[in-house]
């Protein structure tokens, strides 16, 4: 059976830009559905997070945020964006309190819980709370896979319910997505599972151009050790203690990673550090090693650590005793959709906000500047949203839903001989863009990288889902794929080294390539590249 819904605006993703889309949509008046893969406000990324914004709050200028966001980006961002989010972020951030989010206001910013610890629930929960309450609908554990069009303007889009097993079709007079990142396409990462990037790919598939794909942002710091989760190391233990090699060498010394806070403004020199001292053979078990010895002798726990955690860093893990773990970690993706400041995709009726958007940040991220960037950008889509909406009238868009139905049909229905399990793919997929696409990349890496995503594409054909519980696998496989295939191709058209971006064979930095890398959808169905000068 399949369910169809009629709405104003269809936001895709329940984070903090899709949550706060939704409530400004909602607030001027037009019927609002979320549809989300996971439980809302669970599992993604603003849930996991560590719930700080940076913004222009207890003493922090307008002036100086855009000259830190442009710095951090190596001068590629979209000014436009840059001018609008370091304006209003201040005042974003604040008004989260009106729909129940508990802020503590420091200079440069805010945080809710306690900084690099997964407090970004205290963001989702209660913003979930009020759009329930003022009458956004939601669609829980539903993957949206196609977004529908009518002479070029979007009517809808069309899903799968994972959790009653049925197609479901959304008639909408806007789509916003809001669907994250694909940080999930790495093995090691700190994004939910689910990000594999169905944004990039829905955008793409609707005829939306994207940009600066090929930088994905490492958090350098976090634990590797055998019998611990993957913890980001931030604050003070990091500034008072040194990362080194095997050999004892201080790693920021020696590779000249001088802008602090480390993890805030070098994250990418500090990741190219780490995993070249890796790959020449210096490291620890595919690791480096933090000596917070000092550190902790202090005894101090102020900074970020609570209780709880000051105690598993040293008393389980022995950190007071000894150099502990770490690795990088993929932790954000900079490129995306491209917009103009109210989220228009140059799609009729698509737009988009938070990390799936690309411009902002440029070459590399701010740290904080995430989940100021899902507040000011969601609010802003929302809005146009339901002020495009308002001119339109719901289409009948069944006939248009009928092929993927089909498609559906064939991976749920369509027998074992020959299938393929969607989690060997997606396995293939993540090893392969740790060890080819990842901190360090070079035209050979690359060229092999991309010949084994179109190996793995060409299986897509034989994807079957035996049950439910695999549907949502096999449906988010393509859509990886293709964004997989975005970030490698734009890392090898880009011949030079900037910001997350790291070219073994092109190191150094070419000012004729202050410039990004566009994508769209060519007319024979591949992908078209163009430089785009700044």
């Amino acid at each position: 059976m399949v369910k169809l819904f009629d709405t104003g605006v269809l936001v895709v993703g329940a984070g903090a830009a899709g949550l706060r889309a939704s409530i400004e949509a909602r607030s001027r008046g037009v019927q609002v559905s979320i549809v989300s893969k996971t439980p809302a406000g669970m599992n993604n990324a603003t849930a996991v997070s560590g719930g700080g914004f940076r913004a222009t709050l207890g003493g922090l200028t307008p002036e100086e945020h855009f000259r830190d966001t442009l710095t951090v980006g190596k001068g590629i961002n979209d000014s436009n964006l840059v001018r609008i989010f370091s304006k209003e972020g201040g005042e974003r951030v604040s008004e989260l309190r009106r729909f129940g989010v508990e802020i503590r206001i420091s200079f440069g910013g805010a945080h809710v819980g306690e900084p690099f610890h997964a407090s970004g629930y205290r963001i989702t929960k209660p913003m979930v709370d009020y759009a329930r309450k003022i009458g956004v609908k939601f669609h829980e554990n539903v993957i949206i896979t196609k977004i529908l069009k009518e002479e070029g303007e979007v009517i809808g889009a069309v899903g799968y319910d994972i959790r009653n097993d049925e197609p479901t079709i959304f008639s909408a007079k806007a789509v916003i997505l809001a669907t994250g990142g694909a940080g999930a396409l790495y093995k090691r990462t700190d994004c939910p599972f689910r990000t594999v990037g169905d944004g990039y790919s829905l955008a793409y598939s609707a005829g939306a151009k994207l940009r600066d794909m090929e930088f994905v942002q490492f958090f350098p710091l976090a634990l590797a050790e055998a019998d611990a989760p993957p913890h980001l190391l931030g604050g003070a233990l990091t500034e008072e203690s040194r990362i080194i090699n095997r050999l004892g060498e201080d790693i920021a010394e020696k590779h000249r990673v001088n802008l602090r806070p480390l993890v805030l403004k070098s994250r990418d020199l500090l990741s190219r550090a780490i995993m070249i001292e890796i790959l020449e053979g210096r490291g620890v078990d595919n690791a480096v090693l933090i000596d917070a010895r000092d550190y902790f002798k202090k005894g101090s726990k102020e900074g970020w650590f609570s209780s709880r955690s000051y105690e598993f860093f040293k008393e389980r893990l022995k950190g007071g005793e000894k150099p502990l773990r770490v690795a990088p970690i993929s932790h954000f993706c900079m490129g995306g959709i491209i917009i103009d400041g109210y989220g228009h995709t140059g799609v009729a009726g698509l737009f988009a906000a938070g990390e799936v958007v690309g411009g902002l940040h440029g070459a590399n991220r701010h740290g904080g500047n995430a989940l100021t960037e899902a507040i000011v950008f969601g609010a802003r889509a929302g809005e146009a949203a339901a002020e495009f909406a308002e001119s339109r009238i719901h289409p009948k868009i069944e006939s248009e839903a009928q092929p993927e139905l089909e498609r559906y049909k064939t991976i749920r229905d369509g027998g074992s001989a020959g299938a393929i399990n969607p989690r060997t793919i997606l396995n293939q997929l993540r090893d392969l863009m740790w060890t080819n696409a990842g901190i360090v990349r070079d035209e050979k890496s690359l060229s092999e990288a991309l010949d084994t995503i179109i190996r793995l594409r060409g299986l897509l054909p034989m994807l079957r889902a035996s049950q439910n519980s695999s549907m949502l696998e096999a449906l988010e496989t393509p859509m990886a794929l293709d964004a997989a295939e975005m970030i490698v191709r734009a890392a090898f058209m880009r011949t030079e080294s900037r910001g997350a971006h790291y070219r073994r064979d092109y190191p150094k930095e070419d000012p004729s390539w202050r410039a990004s890398v566009n994508l769209s959808l060519g007319a024979k169905g591949d992908i078209i590249l163009e430089k785009a000068r700044i």
